[in-house]
């Protein structure tokens, strides 16, 4: 299915984007052109991901509460996107941004394992 193969591949590469961005700002990287292209690259991908998963979720008749695996994702999501938030936020301290963006990172990849598995937080709980 390609809407499936979309997705996966969004999500991938708006990881490696976090990465990039997370990286340069927090090793004290200075706001340079590339930069304003990188973040409104990354929100179109996030917008596509975005819309892609919705896609899916229609295409196979799912509903985001009915699998404990996509519950998990959900909430894997929302802490996600929390810590890139913090991580991101100049009024905090160097080492809570840090922590913040390896939190977001582990988030990310326990998200992408439990999709891939179709296991709950990527079957570390179980």
């Amino acid at each position: 299915m390609l809407i499936k193969y979309i997705h996966m591949s969004l999500a991938v590469f708006s990881g490696c984007l976090f990465v990039v961005r997370g990286s340069w700002v927090l090793l004290g990287g200075t706001k340079v052109d590339w930069c304003k292209t990188i973040d409104r690259l990354s929100y179109g991908v996030d917008s596509c991901l975005l819309l892609a998963a919705i896609l899916l979720l229609l295409i196979l008749n799912y509903t985001p509460l009915s699998e404990a695996w996509l519950q998990a994702k959900l909430l894997l999501l929302a802490l996600y996107i929390m810590f890139g938030v913090l991580a991101f936020r100049d009024t905090l301290c160097l080492v809570l941004r840090w922590l913040a963006y390896s939190a977001a990172i582990m988030c990310f990849f326990i998200m992408y394992y439990s999709a891939r598995l179709h296991q709950p937080f990527a079957g570390l709980l179980g």
